[in-house]
């Protein structure tokens, strides 16, 4: 089985990918495939990496997937760029905005990352487009510290299907927390 381990930066991709790593998953990090690579530049306004050559970077990531062998799982913010074809589950890494937003603040990001990330993981609009790239491939997973725990979900995930929907809206439809964490992510995005 080859799966894709995505979500937006700093939801728990790399535990989840650790954790299949121990379950005998070959571990693939997109990234530092990447980073080694001509495929990618340091954005300085944004402070990450812009993929500057994405057949390159493609080229890159759909190659690892091919290459290995027996079971594997890729982690990568980059879902665009693998082919749909090439994974068979897709577990797209959810993590409660509010420590979202409390990690990227503590990380110093800049105001348009923060407002980017937190945004797609509220709205949900990343696992929209990639529910409609990897269709009938996708199940939802939600992040918790408790290892134990997230193991398990995690062998829900590949052996029984599980798939954890949530609305983030909806949940902190009443939290003064929440609602002030978006004010203050639009006031910076807008001043």
């Amino acid at each position: 089985m080859r799966i894709l381990v995505t979500g937006v930066a700093k939801s728990g991709k790399s535990t989840i990918l650790g954790i299949l790593s121990e379950l005998g998953y070959g571990a693939i990090n997109a990234s530092n495939l990447l980073l080694s690579s001509s495929c990618v530049k340091w954005n300085e306004d944004y402070q990450s990496y812009d993929i500057t050559d994405k057949d390159c970077a493609a080229g890159l990531i759909n190659k690892a997937i091919l290459n290995c062998h027996g079971n594997c799982a890729l982690e990568t913010i980059a879902y665009e760029l693998v082919d749909p074809g090439y994974v068979d589950l897709v577990v797209v890494v959810r993590r409660d905005p509010i420590q979202l937003y409390e990690e990227y603040s503590r990380l110093r990001w800049p105001c348009v990352k923060i407002f980017n990330n937190t945004i797609s993981e509220v709205t949900g609009s990343h696992v929209n487009d990639i529910e409609s790239l990897f269709n009938g491939k996708v199940r939802q997973l939600i992040f918790t510290s408790n290892i134990s725990e997230l193991r398990s979900k995690v062998l829900m995930v590949i052996n029984n299907g599980l798939s954890e929907q949530v609305d983030w809206l909806m949940k902190y439809s009443d939290d003064e927390r929440f609602h002030s964490i978006l004010m203050s992510i639009e006031d910076c995005f807008t001043a």
